[in-house]
């Protein structure tokens, strides 16, 4: 007994917390949801508040295991599911206008967005492939269901294409990990890592585990699973996408994180291979941005360039590479729940997601069309900036690789250059002269603040960096 209330004060309190909010959302759907629907968000608000709470306070300490070290709390875990529990509550703010269509079934939704955040962040203290495959499966049907919770036909096309492209994930990522088992007879990280320590690597596990990084590269919206997230995104709700771009991408990094880690620590072959992935996954990313009329596409290529560069943070296989990643998914939190905040917002009020309707936004809302700007301009890495910042210190941890990481860097540099000139572009919409003033209805206020908030925070980095550099630093030495 005492052992339990140990392990779920220091290993389980934040997941226990957001477990128990589920379960009285839950129940409290079941006899008052027609009346209280209203309740539902306020209660999804503070099922992730309170974690945050136990979290940022230290009532809960790194280092500790459960379950024979399948579950384990460390800097670095906890660190990633602060960042799960913040997108979660922005993606909440995000979703308060959903009221007034869904009413009643606003509490299955909530309790759906909680569940997906339970089970990120059940993934990302994993230290073993059974509760890694549960929470990664648990977290991929929640997203379907989130998908297709609303009744438009592109949603549920949208849907099944992700469930059809998560089947095949996931098959490949089981593919994978029972050919480790049958190799080693171990499914835990820890002792897997025993097991192959001072081994030369054989074309059988190097098979394994191009699988098993295949498999995560559909959480993290990387190649080869790269091409259905615009497709997705269009046909999803913009807070959903929110959501969907940033949480399953960091809690499928920071698994991968803890793999290569204990499973592949000295391979330059599968460093070679993620190198690969990351840079067709950045060009994939700025070419097909490049292109896009549509406010909702643009912002899914993007989130497929965001996922290339944590990628390839991850491909230095070093503490500075995760560093490097950690820092650079601190940024990319803000940046990206600011652009979909600048999105919401506008379709909101105009009902249109096509990128040529925000021409002279700026002469008819200066402090909205200012905030998206800033939030673009971090989305291209331009000073002044946070986002200026993590590509600057991302691209210094490439060079740490000495002279190997130099052709990756030059490539990444010229394409970095062209997704500078589409944000460019868009900016230069915001301020052309438009004849034509159309009334610009205020939204709610939630949206707002988010785009606000993430706007301040992202200038506000930029002032104190090195501040998060030591938290990111601090988060990679833990893992």
């Amino acid at each position: 007994m005492d052992l339990m209330l140990f392990e779920l004060k220091n290993v389980f309190l934040p997941e226990v917390i957001l477990l128990i909010f589920i379960i009285g959302n839950i129940l409290i759907s079941l006899f008052l949801g027609k009346r209280l629907y209203k309740l539902s968000g306020r209660i999804a608000i503070a099922s992730v508040i309170l974690p945050l709470i136990v979290i940022s306070t230290g009532i809960i300490h790194s280092g500790y295991t459960a379950f024979s070290e399948c579950y384990i709390q460390t800097n670095f875990t906890m660190v990633m599911k602060v960042l799960i529990l913040m997108g979660t509550f922005f993606t909440v703010l995000l979703s308060k206008n959903i009221f007034n269509r869904l009413r009643y079934r606003a509490f299955e939704y909530f309790n759906i967005l909680m569940t997906a955040a339970l089970s990120a962040m059940i993934l990302v203290s994993s230290n073993d492939f059974i509760p890694m495959i549960i929470s990664a499966s648990t977290l991929l049907l929640s997203c379907v269901v989130l998908i297709a919770f609303w009744n438009r036909y592109t949603s549920k096309e949208s849907a099944v294409k992700y469930l059809i492209n998560a089947v095949v994930a996931l098959a490949f990522l089981l593919f994978g990990i029972s050919i480790l088992y049958g190799m080693s007879g171990e499914l835990n990280f820890t002792l897997l890592n025993l097991y192959y320590y001072g081994q030369d690597s054989s074309l059988l596990f190097i098979l394994a585990s191009v699988f098993i990084i295949c498999g995560l590269m559909y959480l993290t919206n990387c190649m080869p699973f790269h091409r259905i997230t615009p497709d997705v995104f269009e046909g999803s709700p913009y807070p959903v996408n929110a959501f969907l771009s940033f949480v399953p991408p960091v809690a499928g990094f920071a698994v991968l994180t803890r793999l290569i880690a204990y499973i592949m620590p000295e391979m330059p072959f599968l460093q070679l291979i993620i190198s690969v992935i990351a840079v067709f996954t950045i060009a994939y990313g700025t070419f097909g941005a490049f292109r896009q009329t549509n406010l909702k596409r643009f912002l899914g290529y993007t989130a497929v360039l965001q996922s290339g560069f944590m990628l390839l943070a991850l491909s230095i296989f070093s503490n500075y590479g995760v560093s490097a990643f950690v820092y650079y998914a601190i940024i990319y939190l803000f940046v990206n729940f600011g652009l979909w905040a600048a999105g919401l917002t506008f379709v909101s009020c105009t009902g249109s997601d096509e990128i040529k309707d925000y021409k002279g936004l700026f002469y008819l809302r200066p402090y909205y069309a200012t905030a998206f700007v800033i939030c673009l301009m971090a989305v291209a890495g331009l000073p002044p900036t946070a986002g200026f910042l993590s590509k600057l210190y991302l691209f210094c941890s490439v060079m740490r690789l000495d002279m190997s990481g130099l052709p990756v860097l030059c490539v990444v540099l010229l394409l970095t250059a062209v997704g500078v000139f589409t944000c460019v572009n868009i900016i230069r919409i915001l301020f052309e002269k438009n004849k034509e003033d159309e009334i610009f209805i205020s939204p709610q206020l939630n949206m707002k603040s988010v785009l606000y908030f993430c706007t301040f925070v992202l200038i506000l980095i930029s002032l104190f960096s090195n501040q998060i550099i030591w938290l990111s630093m601090f988060a990679a030495v833990g893992i």
